[in-house]
C-alpha cells in the first residue's frame, strides 16, 4: 500500500532543503512525539549527494497495559537516506525494532517550489514493509495487511509532523532568510 501526501511550507525551497539535510536534529525539537533525532553516519557520495543514517526516538507515552509488553527500544527506529541536493529529493528506508526488525518502510520525499518561490511543496510517498512471518502464527490476511497499513499511516503522520517541524524551526529562525 502506498500513501502519498503533499504539504506546503511557507519557506523557500533552499531553506527547507537545508533544514532537512543539515539541521534535522534541530527540526526534531519542533516535532510532536519525537524526543530526538541523532545522526549516526553521514557520507558524501559525490558533490551534493549524501548518504545518511539517523536514529529517531519517539516520546509517545504508551497506555499502562502496553508498557510491560513493549521493549524499551520499540519506539526507536533507524532511517537511511540518500539525499540529492540538485534534485531536492531524498529516497529513504526506515527500520524498526518492532517485530524483530520485521516492520519497516521506504519512501521518497521531493521538494518543489510553491507560492511563486516563497513556499515549498513537500511531496511524500510511503510504502510500509513487513517481513514474511513477522507476526508468527497471526501472519496472514487481514491482520498482516492491517498492521502494514497502520504502519504506513504512522510514517505518513511523522512526515507531516516533519514538515510542521521544518516550518516551526525556520519561522523561529529568520536569521538566514533569503
Amino acid at each position: 500500500m502506498d500513501i502519498r501526501r503533499t504539504v506546503l511550507v511557507r519557506q523557500a525551497r533552499d531553506r527547507v532543503w537545508n533544514a532537512l539535510e543539515a539541521r534535522l536534529e534541530e527540526v526534531a525539537q519542533h516535532m510532536e512525539g519525537i524526543e530526538s533525532v541523532r545522526c549516526l553516519e553521514r557520507e558524501e557520495e559525490r558533490p551534493g549527494v549524501f548518504q545518511t543514517v539517523n536514529e529517531w526516538r519517539a516520546t509517545t507515552a504508551l497506555p499502562a497495559f502496553l508498557q510491560s509488553r513493549v521493549e524499551g527500544d520499540a519506539l526507536v527506529w533507524t532511517e537511511r537516506a540518500r539525499m540529492d541536493s540538485a534534485a531536492y529529493e531524498s529516497a529513504w528506508t526506515v527500520e524498526s525494532s518492532i517485530l524483530g526488525d520485521g516492520l519497516g518502510a521506504r519512501g521518497r520525499t521531493r521538494l518543489t517550489p510553491a507560492m511563486g518561490g516563497r513556499g515549498t511543496r513537500l511531496e511524500f510517498e510511503v510504502e510500509a514493509t513487513m517481513a514474511p512471518g513477522a507476526l508468527g502464527p497471526l501472519d496472514r490476511g487481514r491482520i498482516h495487511e492491517g498492521l502494514r497499513e497502520a504502519s504506513a499511516m504512522i510514517v505518513a503522520k511523522t512526515l507531516l509532523d516533519l514538515a510542521s517541524g521544518v516550518g516551526a524551526l525556520l519561522g523561529a529562525d529568520p536569521g538566514d532568510a533569503e
